[in-house]
Order: structure tokens, then sequence, then C-alpha cells
């Protein structure tokens, strides 16, 4: 999504959207001649909007479907990097006191990665393409090139947490990528058009009375909140559905004993 998702309620302003076409489209038929409410023109229109409905609903739960595949492709990956993390940290503790230093920077390393997910602030944003900690990753990945191995055993030790920390920026760059990739605002502006068009001729053919505005009040609101899941989903570092620090956090407790 672009900005225009970042910090509005998005759910409230289509929400409101829906239920204004209602009310609108309930005041509208007022002043509509007789002919124009007739049994056949309701027939016809909820005939017509049953498609647009059918077409809306498959949208939206594709839309959540893709979200929700995405949002569980970062929480693994997140998950991944953990365990390369843990990993990498045995390799070089088996490698021997050579190592002990990029030990000590993988810690390092760690503890920023962690900062940059999962920021302390509540009202910071997750930098997913931090210079700085990309920078000390390759500077430990460095390090572990210029290790001189003095056996075969170390040799092995070497190629595998070379293999590691590889696969870490491979995955931090992944983790930057991914979060550009979301789904345009104009696939949102659309569905909002087809769903206040269906409300529209709810609104059009109801009763004026308390249950059948709240009815329709419920259901905008139902559609907002799902609408605004897919949206948050594909904001799992910063959203309000946030992929969990445990295994980071975890992974960082273990390298430090």
């Amino acid at each position: 999504m672009t900005s225009f998702v970042g910090f509005v309620p998005v759910g409230g302003i289509i929400a409101a959207i829906l239920f204004g076409s209602a009310v609108i489209a309930m005041l509208a038929a007022r002043f509509l001649p007789e002919h124009h409410m007739t049994s056949e023109t309701k027939s016809v229109v909820s005939v017509s909007i049953a498609v647009v409905g059918t077409m809306s609903a498959l949208v939206v739960s594709l839309l959540i479907s893709t979200a929700n595949s995405s949002f569980t492709a970062k929480a693994q990956e997140v998950t991944t990097v953990s365990a390369d993390t843990i990993s990498l940290d045995r390799l070089l503790r088996r490698y021997g006191p050579q190592a002990q230093d990029i030990r000590a920077m993988l810690q390092q390393y760690t503890v920023a990665e962690l900062q940059d997910f999962f920021p302390e602030q509540s009202s910071q944003t997750a930098n997913l393409e931090d210079g700085a900690s990309i920078a000390m990753l390759e500077a430990l990945q460095d390090k572990v090139l210029a290790l001189t191995p003095a056996n075969s055993t170390q040799t092995w030790l070497q190629a595998q947490a070379l293999t590691l920390t590889g696969a870490m920026l491979s995955a931090r760059w992944q983790l930057g990528q991914d979060d550009l990739s979301k789904s345009p605002l104009p696939i949102l502006v659309l569905m909002v058009f087809w769903f206040a068009v269906i409300f529209a001729s709810f609104g059009l053919f109801s009763p004026r009375n308390a249950t059948v505005i709240a009815a329709l009040f419920l259901s905008a609101v139902s559609i907002g909140t799902a609408i605004r899941m897919t949206v948050e989903l594909q904001r799992p570092f910063d959203g309000l559905v946030r992929i969990s620090s445990a295994p980071l956090t975890q992974a960082l407790t273990i390298i430090e004993r």
C-alpha cells in the first residue's frame, strides 16, 4: 500500500463511506417516481447487485488470503533468521578463541536487528533496510572470511559460517523488498466503490426504521474491518497485527550465554 494506509483509520473511513451510501440512497428513494420503485425494478436491481456482491466477496477473500500468506511467510523468515543466528554462534563457538571477536560482533548485530525489526517505542516504525545494521553484518562476514583455518575442521566451520552469513544477508534484504510489495491503492478504491454500490442498493429499497439502519451500520463496519485487516496483515512489523519478536529475542538470549 502507499502511505495512504499508514496512519489513516482505513476501516472507519470505509465503514463511513458504505453506511453513507446506504443512507443517501434511502433518502433519495423518497424523491423517486413510483414507477422506479416497483417490484419489477427491485428484482432487476437485486439480480444486478448480486453479481457485484459475488465479485466483491471473491476479491476480498482473495486479498485476505494473500495478505495472510504474506504475513505468515514474513513470520517464518524472522524465525529462520533467528535460527540462523543461533547456528552461526554455535559454529563460531566451535571454531575456537580466534572467533570470539566475531561472536561479540554477532551479539551486537542481533541487538541492532531486534531494534530495527521491533522498535521499543510503539511510535517508531520498523527499519528493515537500516544501512548501519546491514554494514555490520557485512563486516561480520568479512571477518569470517578473514579467518585462517588451522585444520580441516576449522575449514569446514568457516565454510558453514560463510553460508549462514550469506543467508542472513539475503533474508534481510528479502524482508525489506517484501515490505514494498503490497496491494495497489486502486484495488482498495475499486473494492470500496463496489461495496458502496451494493449498500446504495440496500438503502434504495429499505424501509426507514432503526432496525434497518442498525443492520446497515453493522454490515458497513464489518466490511470496513475486513478490508482493514488486509491492510494490517501487509504491515507485519508496525501494524495492529504484528509478527512476534519472541524468536529473535530468544536467539539473542541464547548467544549471550
